[in-house]
């Protein structure tokens, strides 16, 4: 005879956003779980509405609030509130962009002024853990604030206190008071602290205002690809 226990008993959760909203067609806060991440299920915030939707955000900036400037762990993990400043985490992001179907990627920007441009990437994807989360994919770049993302490409994620950039003298992370997959150093670096314009220490997308004016507003956000590469 079986014998339920809650061990044994799994909550049927959906896996990203589109299944998240398929009923409900709304934006907000859902449960999700991906089983070759982890059995403990998480919360993550999806955009309904933008391009058709099925959004999942992985990163905000927008006033300030939290501090970006962080170590390794805390970037493995993710910080912040998933409904306001966020880094969802490279552990989860790898997840997301590995076992769930190709993803492609969209990033909503506005300048100081709130002029707003994007970028948009139809193939996007990580790497795990012994691969330092390089940048791995990165697929057809479309849209209006240029491609300031391309040049990163194979480059491994760098911090404060893991310095994996291609830089011989410096680590880019702490010089530039972020983390990203930095060159020698960067193009982007929508990590950087909040309102700082100071050369490449702000969150920069070098294409759309260049490296002395920090964004005001920044979403990235993945999905199942819909588009061929």
């Amino acid at each position: 005879m079986f014998t339920f226990s809650p061990q044994s008993v799994k909550e049927m959760l959906p896996k990203d956003c589109g299944s998240a909203t398929a009923c409900t067609q709304r934006s907000g806060i859902y449960k999700i779980q991906i089983d070759k991440y982890s059995f403990e299920p998480f919360y993550v915030e999806c955009d309904a509405e933008t391009e058709g939707g099925d959004w999942l955000l992985i990163q905000r900036r927008h006033d300030g609030s939290v501090d970006f400037f962080r170590n390794w762990e805390e970037y493995e993990n993710g910080f912040g509130d998933v409904d306001g400043e966020f880094f969802i985490g490279l552990k989860k992001l790898y997840a997301l962009t590995n076992y769930n179907g190709p993803q492609e990627l969209l990033i909503i920007m506005e300048d100081a002024n709130s002029t707003a441009a994007y970028a948009k990437y139809d193939t996007f994807a990580i790497g795990n853990d012994t691969e330092m989360y390089k940048l791995k994919k990165l697929g057809k770049f479309t849209g209006s604030a240029g491609d300031s993302l391309k040049g990163h490409l194979g480059m491994k994620f760098t911090t404060k206190d893991r310095d994996n950039d291609t830089h011989a003298t410096l680590n880019c992370a702490a010089h530039f008071t972020g983390a990203w997959w930095y060159t020698a150093c960067h193009s982007s670096n929508l990590n950087g602290k909040y309102g700082d314009n100071t050369y490449g220490k702000g969150i920069n997308w070098k294409s759309y205002r260049g490296h002395n004016a920090s964004l005001k507003y920044t979403k990235m956000m993945i999905r199942r690809r819909r588009t061929s590469s």
